[in-house]
Order: structure tokens, then C-alpha cells, then sequence
């Protein structure tokens, strides 16, 4: 036990040791004040979440608060498990909100919270170049398979793993879910004639596993499942099965097949053209050993004919005796 508390000791030490370069001393136009840890709760979900720093500052006019995550598909589950509620969501960024004098927002493995200051975009962009360890790669397609229509505000929590599970959708063992197949779920409540249902997307590589997966779905207390490509959709505790095939046939994966021809055109690669260079220089040199030899055939032909022979032919040669001039 004491071995395991040390184990999770460690993520949150590191976390408070980076936490105090992540907000600069001099941010657009004002100097930081203080800056300290952000006190966490639920550490085993920010450990699941893949947590680096949480920090807050206080400038003159605002404060802001930070969380740096290992990549941004765990800087979406944050946002959309801290996003405060009733902020309408806002255009400064793709996933961000907005209230009176607050804020919220995602960018890349960051989710940035300020209080008594709306930023620009161009002060955002300053500040983005300031961020440490920053990542701005691709963000999850999951959520948008989630359907719009009648979804409860704010009720959106992406899992990652058995504590994001066990916390935001709970009713689905971790041996269902199959995480270590590399499952990632968008999960959401609805408002329905019924009642409110609960409903999660679980995602997987391939077809063949999501495939594999529904048959556990299935047979799990309440649930009611369906496959989509590599997604599974469940629902669960519904109060009316009617409604849960009408939710879950809004969700629906379209799977894109490329097909790539080889054209043969200027992209063909130096090897193939000097191969072709050799084939040629080969048919050349065939050529001239047939015709050479066609040649001599003539010859030999032609002196049988003529009854003449070899030497007769050489004394025939035409000669111009120019050293008599």
C-alpha cells in the first residue's frame, strides 16, 4: 500500500515542480502578481487524464487559471468536465464559452480559464507562444457523433479509462468497455419524452473489435446497444426502450475507402528510369549484333551467287592512288 501511494505521489510532484514556469511574468499588458498550484480533487481521474501542471496566477485586472495535459484529446476531457455551467459556448476558439466576465476555453494540450478578462485573438496567439510543452495536434473526431438534438447542456464528458468511467458513466464495467483495445468513449444525456437517457459512444480501432464488443454491451442490466462501423453506442437505464432506438439511430459512422492507382506519370522514382535507361542501351546493342550479322550473311550469299571469291573481291576495291599526284 505504501509503495502505491508513493507511485501516485509522483505525477503530482512533478506537476507542482513544472507548475510554476507555466504563466509568464509579463502578460500582454500587465506583470503577474503570484502564482500557485491549483488544489485537484478526483486525482485518480487527473491521473487517468494524463495531468503535467495545473497552475493559477493573478494578474492586476484578472486571474487565470491553466491545465496542461499530456496531449489534447485529454485537454477535451477536461474541458468538457471543468466548463462551467450555463456559458453559452463562444467563437474564439472551436471548443470555448463565455460568460459575463469569465472565459473558458481549449487549445491544444491546454485548457485556459480566465476570470475578468475576455483575450483577443491576437492576445491568445501571444500567449500560446508563451505556453510551455505546448501541443497542437489534431483533436478527437469522436464528439461529433454524438447527436445534437435534445442533448443536455453541458452533460458531454469524454472517458479515457475505468475512472473516467466509473465517474461519468457509471453502469459499464471496464472488462465491457475493453480499454486495453484502446477504447475512448463520448458519453451524453438527453432529454426525451420518456425521461433523460443516458448515452455513451465507445470507439475502437477497427470494425472487428467493435464487433466483438456489442455482444457484451448487449448483455449488460438495462443497456441497449448498437454497432456503427468501429463505434458502439449504449444506452443505459432509459426509461423507455422506444426512445433508446430513437437516439441510437442518430448515431451512425461513415467508413471512406481511398482507392490509390499507380499512374506512371513524373513521380516515378530515379531507380525505374534508369532501369529503362539500361533496357534501351541493351536494344541497341542487340539491334547492331543482328544487323551486323545480317550483314556478313549477305555477303557470304552474294559471293556464291557471283562465283567470286574473297580475294577476288579485295582486288576489285576501287583505289584512288593519290600518292602519284
Amino acid at each position: 500500500m505504501l509503495r502505491r501511494l508513493l507511485i501516485l505521489a509522483v505525477p503530482w510532484a512533478s506537476g507542482a515542480a513544472t507548475a510554476a514556469s507555466m504563466w509568464p511574468e509579463q502578460l500582454w499588458d500587465q506583470r503577474r502578481a503570484a502564482a500557485s498550484p491549483i488544489e485537484l480533487q478526483d486525482n485518480s481521474v487527473w491521473e487517468e487524464y494524463g495531468l503535467e501542471a495545473a497552475e493559477q496566477a493573478q494578474y492586476p485586472s484578472f486571474r487565470v487559471r491553466g491545465y496542461r495535459l499530456k496531449d489534447p484529446t485529454s485537454a477535451l476531457a477536461v474541458f468538457q468536465w471543468l466548463k462551467p455551467a450555463g456559458a453559452p459556448p463562444a467563437r474564439i476558439e472551436t471548443y470555448s464559452a463565455q460568460s459575463a466576465s469569465r472565459t473558458f476555453l481549449l487549445r491544444g494540450n491546454y485548457v485556459l480559464d480566465f476570470d475578468g478578462r475576455h483575450p483577443t485573438d491576437k492576445e491568445l496567439e501571444v500567449l500560446y507562444l508563451q505556453l510551455p510543452r505546448f501541443d497542437n495536434s489534431a483533436l478527437p473526431t469522436l464528439p461529433k457523433y454524438l447527436p445534437a438534438a435534445n442533448r443536455i447542456p453541458g452533460s458531454e464528458r469524454y472517458i479515457l479509462g475505468p475512472e473516467s468511467l466509473a465517474k461519468f458513466f457509471p453502469g459499464v464495467p471496464p472488462s465491457v468497455a475493453s480499454f486495453s483495445m484502446s477504447a475512448e468513449a463520448q458519453a451524453g444525456q438527453f432529454q426525451t419524452p420518456a425521461g433523460p437517457v443516458r448515452l455513451a459512444i465507445f470507439s475502437y480501432p477497427t470494425p472487428q473489435i467493435a464487433r466483438e464488443r456489442l455482444a457484451h454491451f448487449q448483455k449488460l442490466e438495462g443497456a441497449v446497444a448498437k454497432r456503427s462501423g468501429a463505434l458502439v453506442a449504449v444506452t443505459l437505464g432509459s426509461p423507455s426502450a422506444d426512445e433508446s432506438e430513437k437516439l441510437l439511430a442518430k448515431v451512425n459512422q461513415i467508413v471512406t475507402l481511398t482507392w490509390n492507382e499507380r499512374t506512371g506519370g513524373s513521380g516515378d522514382n530515379a531507380g525505374v528510369f534508369l532501369l529503362n535507361v539500361f533496357i534501351f542501351i541493351g536494344i541497341l546493342i542487340g539491334l547492331g549484333i543482328v544487323s551486323g550479322v545480317a550483314f556478313g550473311l549477305i555477303r557470304v550469299g552474294w559471293r556464291r551467287m557471283t562465283g567470286r571469291s574473297h580475294r577476288e573481291e579485295q582486288e576489285a576495291m576501287l583505289t584512288l592512288h593519290l600518292g602519284d599526284k
